[in-house]
């Protein structure tokens, strides 16, 4: 009778699979592969680190069911807690440990083919240096995401799901400026000829691991069995655990659970024997990074047997004093864009002065057809950071929202999803609904349906453009944009006034409010819609060009006498 190893279905998983059999085929055992869809196999959104354990759950469900006798698992996806009526059986001799980043090399560094027989490493650092300002990178790991946020806040952190391969497509069609991936995935499949030579070529950096250590367990295979079968099992854990390994690997989950599993608290965690190398962000890192703010990662290196788990508190933020000089008036209502701005010397005021209220009863129920290619799926697209805040909110109550991709019209919108645990698929930088219809007509597929909420005060023109283009679009009104009522407050000429949308203009003139001489305003459709009204006819009008802190302070800069 063949035993069966069970396994998930990606070809680094086969892999995982055929290195356990090849060794039980060794000592004289018969085997079979069961191949088995994971729920993390069937989504392609980006709220990956919500669910943990999401990739091993159906492998395990198989075990329990008696329908496989043992399951093969990447060590770095098993979560702390196992159910009681699962054991590890064994732990199979670790690979490498460190994360590579990959990108469009320009010949200044190694290839990913050329790292692999290299030594070279870089501090992370150095590493990040390779992405341009406000870049975009390819991960939903929040250990990676806040390790590299702390680096490098301006980086646009985007979901990439799926195997290997299909997620360094997306870096070669530019939808990523690079990707972080764990080098031992690409080495293994490397050694069985599964990386084609454009994936070679890519550049790649090896991350020191002293200064970003690894998610623990990672580079690690677990053998999986039935609690009641561990004792029947202990040829099969002689012939396959790796002594070591096992020591090392244990002592990370250790830590890990002592830390809620990572899930509150991002933690990369290395043990070499009685080294340890372990950092750990704070609890409300995601926060703090989405509002502007400087959080605490806490690193250790030292003894394992000295290791303390305490873990970073987090700094109090202090309140904002107000700055002297003119002021920045805004409706955008953005703490993100205040803090980033003040500590550039601008003194910034949000003054929002529309209330929006999503329609949850509008949104689609089904929006998945399980019997089409994940490839077919639709696409959701968020035109205004609140079309977000409301697609998170329905997504609570419908995981088909969570499955399928998100795409933000820009930085503002994809960081709306990400202080809320959304990391999006595809940031269009785009500053305008006409912008963003070119981005879809350059990038996306016309076999891909799109799917629009839009305001009860939308135009349907945007719709109709990504239609005459070819598209499949279904639209509803999502959310609702009233004007709210906005007591008069001072405003001097030299203050600067930036609406954020033609609502948010009309709004301001219901309510009366003074006008300083300059308004900037984000996108086409909030110039033509300043400029048409008599309110503002006495004032100077200007669209925003680029990521909205980088334009104010460099206008700043030239009309209001200097930023830090």
């Amino acid at each position: 009778m063949n035993l069966r190893i069970g396994t998930r279905t990606s070809t680094l998983a086969m892999w995982q699979a055929r290195k356990v059999e090849d060794e039980l085929i060794s000592k004289g055992y018969k085997t079979e592969i069961v191949g088995i869809k994971s729920s993390g196999d069937k989504s392609l959104g980006g709220d990956l680190a919500s669910t943990v354990g999401q990739f091993i759950h159906a492998v395990d469900s198989k075990l329990l069911l008696g329908d496989i006798d043992i399951a093969v698992h990447s060590s770095k996806d098993v979560p702390v807690e196992l159910d009681d009526n699962i054991k590890n059986l064994a732990y199979l001799e670790r690979g490498c440990t460190n994360d590579l980043l990959i990108f469009k090399n320009d010949g200044n560094y190694l290839s990913l083919g050329e790292l692999f027989s290299s030594i070279t490493e870089m501090a992370s650092k150095d590493a990040f240096e390779v992405i341009p300002k406000n870049g975009m990178v390819g991960t939903v790991s929040g250990r990676r995401q806040s390790f590299m946020l702390n680096i490098r806040p301006d980086i646009i952190p985007i979901s990439v799901r799926g195997q290997v391969e299909t997620r360094l497509k997306r870096l070669k069609e530019g939808r990523v400026d690079g990707i972080i991936l764990a080098e031992i995935g690409l080495a293994r499949l490397n050694q069985i000829g599964a990386l084609e030579p454009w994936i070679l070529e890519f550049g790649a950096i090896r991350i020191k691991d002293s200064d970003w250590p690894t998610a623990p367990g990672q580079g690690s295979i677990s053998v999986h069995c039935k609690s009641k079968d561990y004792g029947k099992y202990k040829q099969l854990r002689e012939i396959l655990n790796h002594t070591e390994t096992e020591s090392n690997v244990t002592k990370e989950r250790e830590i890990l659970h002592k830390i809620g599993g990572g899930c509150k608290y991002p933690a990369g965690v290395k043990i070499d024997g009685n080294k340890a190398t372990v950092q750990i962000s704070e609890q409300e890192w995601r926060t703090k990074f989405s509002d502007g703010l400087q959080f605490e990662s806490k690193r250790y290196i030292g003894k394992t047997t000295e290791f303390s788990s305490d873990l970073p508190e987090g700094k109090r933020v202090p309140k904002k004093t107000k700055l002297a000089g003119p002021k920045l008036v805004s409706t955008l209502n953005s703490e993100r864009l205040a803090t980033v701005l003040a500590n550039k010397g601008i003194n910034v005021v949000n003054k929002p002065v529309i209330d929006l209220n999503p329609i949850s009863e509008n949104w689609p129920v089904s929006v998945i057809n399980e019997e089409h290619s994940r490839s077919k799926w639709p696409l959701l697209v968020l035109t205004s950071p609140f079309a977000a805040k409301c697609a998170i909110e329905i997504s609570k109550g419908n995981s088909q929202y969570s499955r399928i991709q998100w795409i933000a019209i820009g930085e503002g919108t994809a960081r709306a999803c990400f202080k809320r645990g959304v990391t999006v698929s595809i940031c269009a930088k785009a500053r305008n609904s006409v912008e963003l219809s070119k981005y879809i007509d350059s990038n996306i597929s016309r076999d891909i349906p799109l799917l629009v909420p839009k305001s009860n005060v939308g135009s349907n023109d945007f719709v109709n453009r990504l239609e005459s283009l070819g598209f499949s679009v279904q639209s509803w009104v999502g959310y609702e944009n009233n004007p709210k009522e906005v007591f008069n407050f001072e405003i001097n000429q030299d203050d600067v006034l930036l609406l954020s949308s033609p609502s948010s203009a009309k709004a301001w003139a219901k309510n009366g409010l003074p006008i300083p001489t300059s308004i900037l305003c984000m996108g086409q459709q909030s110039l033509e819609q300043i400029t048409s009204m008599d309110y503002f006819s006495e004032t100077s009008v200007e669209v925003l060009q680029g990521p909205t802190a980088d334009f104010v302070s460099d206008w700043w800069k030239t009309n209001r006498g200097g930023t830090k």
